[in-house]
């Protein structure tokens, strides 16, 4: 993904841009604003989005007040992460999709969520601003301004280039240098290359090529009808048709859903990869990284943490784990109910319920059932 639009709006604060990072603070005071200082270091140290929004998060937490910050950034799988504080406003529309808006809600925690998509719109604001000139644009720096209008697209991404770091006083007090000029057709693109798949285990029989770089590939077995399987499952996961005979070879393949998790109020979640659960999820560091997905869940009674359980996907099976939190966690399994001891993970069966709090939540498999 590459920034192919960068538009500053006008409005009180300051907008900086470092490659394929972007910021908006208000910016007031004499003393260095938190959020340009790790954008200038991130930037220098050659971080991505995902580095920048870990950055801010800590800056804001460790913070005093509640200061108007919004930044975004490409991170290494192409994706955008973004980060709101204070009275600071995101609007984010992926493929020409319904924006969403990240608003913090004047609160001392700030909001951070990741996007993905061919074509990514990004607005961020810290207040009243004028509306987008397309004959403006920053291609890199800090000006005046509050907020920006970027435009993100699909691409191979470029690697970011370190740059050296910039004096304190250079984040202290934002320099309006010449930072604005008009849009040209070769403006550079931004962003830090993906990181390669990984996948442990020994050679399949059969490689395929042909999928998401992302994937997780497993081992299996298919059926009859070619749906892909876990090598100990006894009947088709989707059709239920016997797997026990003939002998099948052993295939490396993307690792299809392993289910579904159907919360209390009925919703369901696909069980195609990991997520955290939790009032704030998206401050988790894999969620942050791009490697787990946020589950936020409504808490009005206040027993959920921040950050209260991670479900991990390990091959063909599905493990929980509590993060420490405070009101810990409940597995009941056709063995009983147990206590999850914090950050240890315990793998769980078609199912099994999982309370958190006064909520809870399911596991459901499809039809293959485990030896």
């Amino acid at each position: 993904m590459k920034v192919t639009g960068c538009v500053p709006l006008a409005g009180q604060g300051v907008i900086a841009r470092y490659g394929a990072l972007v910021g908006v603070t208000a910016a007031h005071g004499p003393d260095p604003d938190p959020l340009l200082t790790v954008l200038v270091a991130a930037a220098a140290a050659g971080g991505d989005g995902g580095d920048l929004v870990a950055r801010a998060a800590r800056a804001a937490l460790g913070g005093r007040g509640r200061p108007a910050w919004a930044c975004a950034g490409v991170t290494a799988d192409g994706g955008l992460a973004v980060l709101v504080h204070g009275h600071a406003i995101a609007t984010v529309s992926v493929d020409g999709g319904p924006a969403v808006t990240l608003a913090a809600d004047a609160g001392e925690t700030p909001v951070s969520r990741k996007f993905a998509g061919a074509t990514v719109t990004l607005g961020l604001d810290i207040g009243a601003t004028a509306a987008p000139d397309p004959q403006f644009w920053l291609g890199e720096g800090v000006v005046c301004g509050g907020g920006l209008a970027v435009t993100l697209t699909g691409g191979v991404p470029e690697a970011i280039t370190p740059r050296p770091a910039a004096p304190e006083s250079a984040a202290a007090v934002p320099s309006p240098r010449a930072g604005l000029h008009p849009p040209t057709a070769d403006a550079p693109a931004f962003a830090t290359s993906p990181a390669g798949p990984g996948a442990a285990g020994a050679p399949a029989a059969e490689t395929v090529i042909d999928h998401d770089p992302s994937a997780v590939l497993v081992d299996g077995v298919r059926c009859a009808r070619g749906h892909f399987n876990d090598p100990a499952a006894w009947a088709c996961r989707q059709c239920g048709v016997r797997l026990d005979q003939p002998p099948r070879p052993i295939e490396r393949r993307p690792r299809p859903p392993l289910g579904v998790l159907v919360l209390d109020d009925g919703t369901t979640f696909p069980l195609d990869g990991d997520y955290v659960l939790g009032r704030e999820p998206a401050f988790d560091g894999d969620v942050i990284a791009g490697r787990s997905r946020p589950l936020r869940i409504s808490d009005p009674k206040g027993t959920i943490s921040r950050l209260h359980l991670r479900i991990s996907l390990v091959g063909w099976h599905v493990e929980v784990s509590d993060l420490g939190s405070a009101n810990g966690s409940f597995l009941q399994s056709p063995d009983g109910e147990r206590t999850l001891a914090p950050y240890e993970p315990v793998m769980i069966e078609p199912g099994a319920r999982i309370g958190i709090g006064h909520r809870s939540m399911q596991y459901l498999a499809y039809q293959g059932v485990l030896r």
